[in-house]
């Protein structure tokens, strides 16, 4: 078994904890959400929308196209690992639709918690799955200067592909 600097993926992990410290702070802010103003509620529902637009949908677009592949082609022929990790993209994609129409009718701000902590959750959640239970595969069937070149580097230029 790899070690923790061995792994692969483990440039992509630090990724993701980057990505789950920017989650943690914006929930916590979400928790004083119902004492702020109402402009600032829909200031701070607007940030959680423009945080998954601007960085993880990028990071969730390039894992379609470069991870996932992967990820499927390493667990085996015919493998549909990560048909689930798939869909938890469409699920925050759908859940940020729903805040985008609660910030624009100006919801409540139980209302907007709520869509905000989903979001938020199924963001964290997918980053458990995807190290959990995807990455142990690549890190199995990559040495880290091949996921580099195969996947990671891929990886970063699809994500930062403006489109």
């Amino acid at each position: 078994m790899a070690t923790r600097q061995s792994r692969p993926t483990e440039p992509l992990r630090e990724e993701h904890a980057t990505l789950m410290t920017r989650v943690q702070a914006l929930a916590e802010r979400i928790e004083t959400l119902h004492e702020q103003t109402t402009l600032d509620q829909l200031s701070l529902a607007r940030e959680v929308v423009e945080f998954v637009k601007k960085q993880v949908a990028p990071h969730a677009h390039a894992e379609e196209y470069t991870l996932y592949p992967a990820a499927d082609w390493a667990a085996g022929e015919g493998s549909k690992l990560t048909e689930p990790v798939r869909f938890e993209h469409v699920l925050v994609s759908r859940r940020c639709e729903a805040l985008e129409k609660a910030i624009a009718a100006g919801a409540v701000s139980g209302k907007l918690m709520h869509l905000c902590y989903g979001i938020l959750g199924l963001v964290a959640a997918h980053f458990v799955v995807t190290e959990e239970v995807v990455l142990p595969y690549l890190d199995k069937a990559f040495d880290p200067a091949r996921f580099e070149k195969e996947v990671l580097k891929p990886l970063r230029e699809t994500r930062n592909t403006k489109r």
